[in-house]
């Protein structure tokens, strides 16, 4: 990270407390090699329990770490998940839809909570060399020491020093494999979801989509089409745009439901990350069994706190 003025350095560390592993310190070269992958590994996805359990148990080794170095952090809970994460493609859950809308209010809650933020406010608070001191010791002092290369970003960096990288070598034992499975494999949903947008298959259910809208009062081509509009209309606020919200969003799931669309994203996610999932399948797998691994680990650390 160059050029660090007090803003930056600081959304840069909020990179750091929201993502095991700092986008920021990435540099972009090159693509990655699509050489023959091996099988991919008869482990399990972990599940999103396990993954929270190792996520906390990283902001607890890496809370203990910067408290040796003289710095304070919190472990702090994640943000609420936005519309975009939990339905990517199409709202299609009737029930979320009646109470969240299109989820401006997940939205706001996560404006609120990310303002709070006990650790965005305690590097604010520094000096600023006070506060140079604790990013170096929360990341490391340069992107050096650990490198992957990623599908579509080409090679990128982290330190292999600081806190958060303590915190994982401590969880994950070989680091170097860590970082480079985990940097290749969070990028691969992305790699899916576009692959499944462009399908043939996607824009017919789309279309049938959008025809079950028009028939029920709701004139959009598309469900990204109907989320803009109301994500950034100016009368959001006021009580006749959000029932008309609800009423809208509710039709979308309905519609989801009833033209194939939500039946039609479910198999074509399938096809598309088995695919995906097995041109890097040496990452996938490596990323698997580390985690697997660690798991015995994590839970001791959550459960000591």
């Amino acid at each position: 990270m160059t050029g660090r003025s007090s803003r930056t350095v600081t959304a840069a560390v909020l990179l750091c407390l929201t993502a095991p592993v700092v986008a920021a310190c990435a540099a972009p070269a090159g693509t990655a090699p699509a050489g023959a992958a091996p099988a991919a590994s008869t482990l399990r996805e972990p599940t999103a329990a396990e993954r929270g359990t190792l996520a906390r148990a990283e902001k607890l080794l890496t809370r203990d770490c910067m408290r040796k170095q003289g710095f304070s952090f919190w472990v702090t809970e994640d943000l609420p998940r936005p519309v975009d994460e939990l339905f990517p493609y199409v709202v299609d859950d009737e029930d979320w839809a009646a109470e969240n809308g299109y989820g401006r209010g997940i939205r706001q809650r996560r404006e609120a909570l990310a303002a709070r933020d006990p650790n965005q406010l305690y590097f604010q608070g520094l000096s600023a060399e006070r506060r140079s001191a604790a990013v170096n010791a929360l990341n490391g002092p340069e992107p050096v020491g650990l490198e992957a290369q990623v599908p579509g970003m080409g090679t990128v960096r982290h330190s292999d020093q600081g806190c958060e990288a303590a915190a994982q070598r401590a969880l994950y034992t070989d680091l170097p494999k860590w970082y480079r499975a985990r940097k290749v494999t969070e990028t691969l949903e992305d790699h899916v979801r576009s692959a499944v947008v462009t399908d043939p298959r996607f824009t017919e259910a789309v279309t049938r989509w959008s025809a079950c809208m028009r028939a029920a009062g709701h004139t959009y081509a598309s469900p990204p089409e109907t989320r803009r509009k109301f994500l950034r209309s100016e009368d959001a606020g006021t009580a006749g745009a959000a029932e008309e919200e609800t009423r809208t969003v509710v039709a979308e799931a309905r519609c989801a439901a009833s033209s194939g669309l939500s039946a039609q994203i479910l198999t074509l996610e399938r096809v598309h990350r088995q695919r995906t999932n097995a041109r890097y399948a040496t990452e996938v797998a490596d990323r698997r069994a580390l985690e697997h691994q660690a798991l015995g680990r994590a839970r001791d650390i959550v459960e000591r706190g």
